[in-house]
């Protein structure tokens, strides 16, 4: 267990750095996930197993898609996932052709279990044509005969690139959200990605949603380049009078070769700017009916379209099974009935290439993935259950037999101490700023074992760099004969 000291001493040297939000990657970072040989037959057998001796167990889907259209700067200035260029519609339906066939096999995988969300995201999903909504709806239906009558079908898209008629095929194939990736309401600081959307873009998507019985999450970044708090809450004041009742709040990450990392960094928030952006939108929000689902995630009640999603997150700790399809997307598989060391994260290839190759093959198009350990997967829950902002103390000794807060309880201590936590014998709470500070709090929680990783990371580029031992009892290819 980490000691109070370092505890604390953590803590004030990180609360003035910019968060970086890779949470919802789980634990530990992608840049762990150093297998390169991730036995899917073994996965599938396991998933067979549960689906015998659990019964029904749950599955959410993601499906992703490549695409983004062109901008300039690049990427919308500060996308750090992988996307292509759109080519047109051709390229884009050739695509998908893939996914559908990489779909088939995992269909002996997925007998015996339900579907109890999906989410088709990219990318830009809404670059597809209207047909093809309800081709991806048969392919969910084809891969889950089993779907839960509450789950939420969310499809992600850019305002400008919906039309009434994609709406009415959304609607009609049996999706049942669409989440807007708005980023910006205010025309001038939205156009600084790049990005040509318009203030009557935003409102004519909602009302073609509202309209044909949609539900709609608009998402919404912190943190912008020449952001105020006041600029901030004209946004949140016009989504509000809008009605719409899913926003999600989040935090700009900035990193890599991005043009807001390398060209307007000095135009970016501090991390104390965002914090204060941060409390003022929490704040009109709860003043304006809205709940706070997760770090992120403000739901005002009412919607009669509304189902429960959970985006990005898990309050539960007996099963977690997350398939992705497609380009980049993500798996995550888990259970702690299992036997250790048989939980996963995989990720598809971010080559579109060699992903269309693998499946040309007849192969998982699989890039990389992590092996966990039963610590790993304890922490990988912990980590997703903190987006929520609560850790249900209950649930957790149920799945694990041990108490989530006796484990890491100096960590605990130390943030209620400050205000950031709230304890009880049932659950913890962040609190006040803990949902801002979640990333830091994860990776404080983890510190003890990416250490370790670390290490094993750095014995592994040891030994790849020292010279492999010559038996000099067999002759040594080159060398002369001797005597």
């Amino acid at each position: 267990m980490l000691s109070p000291d370092f505890v604390n001493d953590y803590l004030d040297s990180h609360l003035a750095e910019r968060q970086v939000n890779k949470i919802q990657h789980g634990f530990p970072s992608p840049r762990f996930w150093n297998e390169l040989s991730v036995p899917l037959d073994e996965i599938g057998a396991d998933r067979r197993q549960l689906s015998r001796t659990v019964g029904k167990p749950a599955v959410f889907l993601y499906v992703g898609v490549p695409y983004c259209i062109k901008t300039d700067p690049g990427k919308c200035g500060y996308c750090l996932f992988p996307v292509e260029e759109f080519q047109g519609n051709a390229a884009l339906e050739n695509y998908y052709g893939y996914v559908e066939r990489e779909a088939e096999m995992y269909r002996s995988q997925m007998e015996g279990t339900t579907l109890t969300g999906a989410y088709f995201g990219g990318g830009t999903s809404n670059l597809y044509r209207a047909p093809v909504y309800h081709r991806l709806m048969d392919l969910v239906r084809g891969l889950f005969p089993d779907i839960s009558d509450q789950a939420d079908l969310t499809l992600e898209g850019i305002p400008q690139l919906f039309t009434r008629e994609k709406m009415e095929a959304i609607r009609d194939s049996g999706m049942t959200r669409v989440s807007m990736g708005v980023q910006q309401v205010n025309e001038h600081l939205n156009s600084l990605s790049g990005r040509k959307q318009t203030t009557k873009h935003v409102i004519q998507s909602l009302e073609w949603a509202r309209e044909l019985g949609l539900s709609a999450n608009v998402d919404l970044i912190f943190g912008w380049p020449q952001q105020t708090v006041d600029s901030m809450l004209e946004d949140l004041e016009t989504l509000v009078s809008w009605e719409v009742y899913d926003i999600t709040h989040y935090e700009l990450n900035v990193g890599g070769p991005t043009d807001f990392a390398l060209n307007r960094y000095h135009e970016l928030p501090s991390t104390l700017a965002n914090l204060e952006i941060y409390r003022a939108g929490r704040d009109f929000l709860l003043e304006n009916g809205y709940q706070q689902l997760s770090t992120y995630n403000f739901r005002r009640p009412g919607d009669p379209a509304a189902r429960d999603f959970r985006e990005g997150y898990t309050t539960r700790f007996d099963h977690l099974d997350t398939l992705g399809l497609g380009y980049a997307a993500i798996t995550f598989f888990g259970n702690p009935a299992l036997p250790p060391g048989r939980s996963w994260s995989f990720i598809n290839h971010r080559s579109l290439a060699q992903y269309k190759a693998a499946v040309d093959d007849g192969r998982f198009p699989v890039e990389r993935g992590y092996r966990h350990t039963p610590d790993d997967w304890l922490l990988m829950l912990l980590f997703r259950s903190l987006i929520s902002t609560e850790v249900n103390r209950t649930q957790y000794r149920a799945a694990f037999g041990l108490d989530v807060y006796e484990k890491y309880a100096t960590v605990w201590d130390a943030l209620a101490e400050r205000g950031f936590a709230e304890i009880t014998p049932e659950r913890i709470r962040l609190v006040g700023d803990g949902a801002f500070y979640a990333p830091m709090i994860s990776a404080l929680i983890a510190e003890e074992r990416y250490r370790e990783l670390r290490e094993e990371a750095a014995l592994r580029k040891r030994q790849s760099r020292r010279p492999v031992p010559v038996d000099v009892s067999l002759p040594v290819p080159g060398a002369g004969s001797g005597g």
